[in-house]
């Protein structure tokens, strides 16, 4: 199963999203109906009215803070946390390969926020880059990873905490993942605003495309509205399409809570200075 999703990431060149909305390979029909001449105005109201489901989500889940303070279990194929959400789980590996190769096709120093079952880590480790920061707050978490050897690791560096409160000990990468459990849109939005200094020249960053995951209408305007949102900041952002529909059956959400993914097709982001993509 993950190979052909690792394959088809090879194969495929990422998409412009301007380019996606207008070709048959559009995200969701909807999304036709929006011209992109509206797109600005669009973002402007999908900012508010995401932002109020946003802040709705919050009042039901777990804030940041509450979710570092719970116990979390680990099975071969999942991470939960107490109330039966899924914190990471074993069918995106082969999403997280790709999400690897994206960010390490230049090499050098490559920086994730949020290790969870480590698979992205893992597959960065396959491209041996010359050093590899890993940024987890979850103090579950981080003990499974240094009792897993991560800490020995000659080229990996761990930093314990909040991408927040460890900001200070960064420097600059040429690759850049970010896959936060407990954070919502805002908190990414925020990391985004750290990316002029964090991200290297011609360096690329990479972030888990799981905004409204089960409303195909939203996913679409959620993702321009990021990739607006990045543009304001000087990035390009394109898209790279795998499908995911064949390889999710009602088993893989067994004993889980909530499916935070039901849609066909993941739209993996790669973003870069517009810069170096001219």
């Amino acid at each position: 199963m993950g190979s052909s999703y690792f394959e088809l990431a090879v194969e495929h060149e990422p998409q412009d999203f301007a380019e996606l909305n207008s070709s048959s390979a559009c995200l969701h029909p909807y999304s036709k109906l929006l011209p992109l001449m509206f797109w600005s105005f669009v973002g402007i109201q999908a900012e508010l009215i995401l932002g109020t489901i946003a802040r709705k989500d919050s009042a039901k889940g777990k804030p940041s803070g509450d979710y570092l303070e719970d116990r979390v279990t680990f099975s071969e194929d999942k991470v939960m946390d107490t109330e039966s959400k899924a914190v990471m789980m074993a069918w995106e590996r082969p999403l997280m390969e790709a999400h690897a190769k994206a960010i390490c096709s230049g090499g050098g120093h490559i920086l994730n926020v949020g290790f969870g079952m480590g698979l992205v880590d893992t597959a960065i480790q396959q491209y041996a880059p010359m050093s590899h920061t890993i940024i987890e707050a979850h103090p579950e978490v981080y003990d499974r990873m240094l009792r897993s050897g991560w800490g020995e690791k000659e080229n990996v560096k761990i930093v314990f905490g909040r991408w927040q409160d460890v900001l200070s000990q960064l420097e600059s990468y040429d690759g850049i993942f970010f896959d936060t459990y407990g954070e919502y849109y805002e908190d990414m939005r925020e990391f985004h605003q750290h990316l002029p200094r964090l991200l290297k020249p011609g360096g690329i960053y990479s972030f888990f495309n799981g905004l409204c995951g089960g409303n195909p209408f939203f996913h679409v305007v959620y993702c321009q509205l990021v990739a607006l949102e990045l543009e304001n900041l000087g990035y390009s952002t394109q898209l790279i399409p795998l499908p995911v529909k064949d390889c999710l059956g009602e088993e893989t959400w067994e004993g889980v809570k909530h499916k935070y993914w039901q849609l066909d097709t993941y739209y993996l982001p790669v973003c870069q200075p517009i810069d170096d993509s001219d």
